[in-house]
């Protein structure tokens, strides 16, 4: 079984950008134009919507995408 995996970047027009690989290697891409600081605020059904990370399938991702979106929006803003 894979390992959850999450990672942010700024595309080359400074936008943020997001993947979410789940333990089946499925990966989905978000666009974020002003992410906030934390999305610990939103729902299940938030993360599930197609333009964001639809392979977000339970509470164990959900918290892994948490977890980690807000460790690395902080680094990406610098």
């Amino acid at each position: 079984m894979a390992r959850l995996k999450f990672e942010m970047w700024k595309d080359r027009d400074g936008n943020i950008m997001s993947r979410f690989t789940d333990e089946k290697g499925h990966s989905t891409d978000s666009y974020w134009s002003s992410p906030p600081e934390s999305i610990d605020h939103v729902g299940p059904e938030y993360l599930r919507y197609n333009y964001r990370h639809p392979n977000v399938r339970n509470a164990r991702h959900q918290a892994f995408v948490k977890r980690e979106f807000k460790e690395q929006v902080v680094k990406l803003r610098g």
